[in-house]
């Protein structure tokens, strides 16, 4: 059984007044998996919801998302993981955001496979990662 990590475009995605996708998150919870996000995303999140027209409507849907989305929090082990994902990054003379690199700390962690729509993780070793946006 499969274990996803929610990026922010999946969660935005999901939050729309129509979404296929936040519809394939019920069937995949249903069938057992388990959806996890962390507070990063989520703050990146607030940052485009409050950017629209009403941001009440957008998080009252993504209240009744987070009831079938579990909220992981970071500890000790992500921070080092993170510290050194960030240093492998350095090598490649590649860069990722500050919640980008939490996720895949959090992935690597917990064996998570990312859902995201965002290539930027595409050559990130060992990083399983799936775009059910498109």
């Amino acid at each position: 059984m499969a274990d996803y990590l929610l990026d922010c475009n999946h969660l935005s995605a999901a939050i729309r007044k129509v979404s296929l996708l936040r519809d394939r998150l019920h069937r995949e919870r249903q069938a057992g998996h388990r959806l996890i996000t962390c507070v990063p995303v989520l703050c990146e999140l607030e940052v485009g919801i409050q950017q629209t027209a009403k941001p009440a409507e957008y998080r009252r849907r993504l209240t009744a998302i987070l009831r079938n989305v579990r909220l992981w929090p970071t500890d000790l082990e992500t921070s080092q993981i993170y510290g050194m994902v960030f240093h492998e990054l350095r090598r490649e003379g590649r860069a990722l955001s500050q919640v980008d690199i939490v996720l895949v700390a959090m992935a690597r962690q917990h064996k998570l496979t990312l859902l995201t729509s965002d290539q930027d993780f595409d050559p990130i070793a060992d990083l399983r990662v799936e775009n059910w946006i498109v």
